[in-house]
């Protein structure tokens, strides 16, 4: 009886094993990598997704783009049908549990209601927490077709790899979509998206951040210089950009980055953040006031009076890159969080209008820069 009941555990055992049938076999599967949003001239919604070629080529798999991925379109009325209409475009079993970019292009993303279809995106199973989030000048479905692999690796990890390096030196932000979603709505600031386009002129100040220098000026990546900035929002919408230097600045800011390089009298150096970044907000008159207090040192020869001009600019381009975001009303900095900590029920945080109060609010920078050496 032991024996039968053993051969009956080991039979439905491999009846489960098998279950995922024919179906979920990694070759029945569209894997999407990047999954782009257009809004069409005639008001349709298109989504452009980039997949990897799995195994051999099915019968009437023929989406743009050649070597190892396919590029395919679909468009509906609004996001579930465009979905719809994208899965049924694709020949394999879309799959977005390996999803590494969602992507919008500026336009889709300057709607008024653009909130609204971000939280029917967030509805989608595996997209949520997975994606990052870019915003991309032009249409989004260009943008896709434009990212190649770099022969011997795949796609997914040179966007991972070129990502985290441009984050890390702060020149775009490490935005996912799921922060993108929550922020969109929340009363306590706004979101940023990672800035993109299909191609930088070669004379765009993001490249003296980003690009490779001498002695292999010149040198170029078939994915390169895409990423370059920051786009921000307001209430639900795109309001405005950061250039790469002005990323790295609010990077600075919010705490997000360690090191940065920084230009003063045409001379480089690298600054390394030391403690905690200090933001302070105080209530005043009815009124806002920032403040922004960084201690930072660098191994760079500089004497004191380099160090006091290099103090200097730097506290003045803070204050900038605070004042432009004060300009269009967008707060990625997390002022606003903080400020709402002198309230206590969200209906009197509402009533004190801190948008109104943060556009117009006084700022303070203080930097100071120690050479250890």
């Amino acid at each position: 009886m032991r024996k039968i009941g053993l051969i009956a555990l080991l039979a439905c055992a491999a009846l489960l094993l098998c279950g995922c049938g024919v179906s979920g076999e990694v070759e029945n599967q569209a894997y999407v990598l990047v999954l782009g949003v257009d809004r069409l001239d005639d008001g349709q919604l298109e989504l452009t997704a980039r997949i990897p070629k799995i195994g051999k080529s099915k019968a009437g798999e023929s989406g743009e783009g050649g070597g190892d991925y396919l590029t395919f379109s679909a468009s509906g009325g609004d996001y579930p049908q465009a979905l719809d209409a994208l899965e049924q475009a694709t020949p394999r079993q879309m799959n977005l549990s390996h999803i590494e970019l969602l992507v919008a292009s500026e336009a889709l993303a300057r709607e008024a209601d653009f909130a609204t279809l971000v939280s029917q995106i967030a509805e989608t199973p595996h997209l949520y927490t997975t994606a990052r989030f870019v915003v991309c000048e032009g249409r989004a479905r260009d943008f896709i077709e434009a990212q190649e692999t770099v022969i011997g690796t795949r796609l997914s990890s040179e966007i991972n790899a070129m990502l985290e390096h441009y984050a890390q030196r702060g020149t775009i932000p490490d935005a996912r979509f799921a922060d993108a979603h929550y922020l969109l709505g929340s009363v306590y600031g706004d979101p940023v998206a990672i800035l993109g386009a299909t191609a930088r002129p070669a004379e765009s100040p993001a490249l003296s951040l980003i690009g490779p220098s001498s002695p292999t000026e010149g040198v170029s990546s078939p994915m390169g210089q895409r990423f370059f900035g920051s786009a921000l929002f307001r209430e639900g919408r795109m309001v405005g950009a950061l250039d790469a230097r002005q990323s790295m600045l609010m990077n600075l800011i919010r705490g997000d980055v360690r090191a940065i390089p920084f230009e003063c009298d045409g001379r480089s150096y690298t600054l390394t953040v030391e403690g905690r970044v200090k933001r302070e907000v105080r209530l005043e008159d009815g009124g806002m006031a920032l403040r922004v207090t960084v201690r930072l040192s660098t191994l760079d020869d500089v004497c004191n009076e380099d160090a006091a001009r290099l103090e200097d600019d730097l506290e003045i381009a803070l204050r900038d890159v605070i004042n432009e975001c004060q300009r269009v009303g967008a707060e990625p900095f997390g002022f606003a969080e903080r400020a709402a900590g002198h309230f206590t029920t969200l209906d009197a945080w509402r009533a004190f209008d801190w948008r109104a109060k943060y556009a117009q609010a006084q700022v303070e920078t203080e930097v100071s820069i120690r050479n250890p050496a």
